[in-house]
C-alpha cells in the first residue's frame, strides 16, 4: 500500500499529538496533586503518601538538607538527595510536625507541577517553591509524584526553630556583603 508522503506525516502527528495529550497532567488534575502535596506539609497523613507519592520516590532540596544538618556542614550532604524512597520520605515526614502550608501559586506542564507556597511561621514566614515531576499512575489522581526539587527560606526556618540566632546589627551585616 502506498500513502502520499502528506497523509503519512499527517497520520505520525496525530499518533504524536494523541500519545502527548494522554501523558500530559490537566489542570484539575494538577490542582489537585498540588493540594494534597500541601497537605502532606501540613498535617502528615499516611495514606495521602502511598497515594501520590510513586515507590521510587527521590527528593532534592538543599533548604531540607540544611534544617536536618541545623545549618551545619553535615551529616546530610548539602547537594545530595534528600529523601531517596517513598519510604525514607514517608517515615521521616510522619516524624515532622504539622506546619502551617499555604498554596500561593501553581502552574504547570505536561509531566510537572510547580508549586509557589507559604508557610505563616512564626516569627517569619517562610516563602518557598517545589517542583513536583508527575508520572501517570493508577491512583484516585491519576498521578503520582516522581521526583521533588524544594527549595525555600531554610535561614528563616532556622530561626523560627530557635537554631540560628540573627545578628541583626546593619553594620554587621554590610562587613559580610562586602567582603
Amino acid at each position: 500500500m502506498h500513502f502520499p508522503i502528506h497523509s503519512t506525516m499527517a497520520l505520525g502527528f496525530a499518533a504524536f499529538a494523541a500519545l502527548t495529550s494522554a501523558a500530559c497532567i490537566e489542570d484539575q488534575a494538577a490542582s489537585k496533586l498540588a493540594k494534597a502535596f500541601g497537605t502532606l506539609i501540613s498535617a502528615y497523613n499516611k495514606t495521602v503518601a502511598d497515594t501520590i507519592i510513586a515507590p521510587n520516590f527521590i527528593d532534592y532540596s538543599e533548604s531540607i538538607n540544611s534544617l536536618k544538618n541545623s545549618g551545619c556542614t553535615g551529616p546530610t550532604a548539602l547537594t545530595g538527595p534528600t529523601f531517596t524512597s517513598r519510604a525514607t520520605f514517608e517515615s521521616e515526614s510522619a516524624a515532622q510536625p504539622a506546619v502551617p502550608f499555604k498554596i500561593l501559586n501553581y502552574w504547570f506542564n505536561c509531566n510537572n507541577v510547580i508549586v509557589r507556597w507559604q508557610s505563616d511561621q512564626s516569627p517569619q514566614p517562610v516563602i518557598g517553591i517545589s517542583v513536583l515531576q508527575v508520572i501517570p499512575a493508577s491512583t484516585s489522581y491519576g498521578w503520582a509524584i516522581n521526583e521533588i526539587w524544594v527549595e525555600f527560606d531554610s535561614a528563616a526556618w532556622l530561626v523560627n526553630l530557635g537554631i540560628f540566632k540573627p545578628s541583626c546589627s546593619s553594620s554587621k551585616r554590610e562587613e559580610k556583603w562586602i567582603a
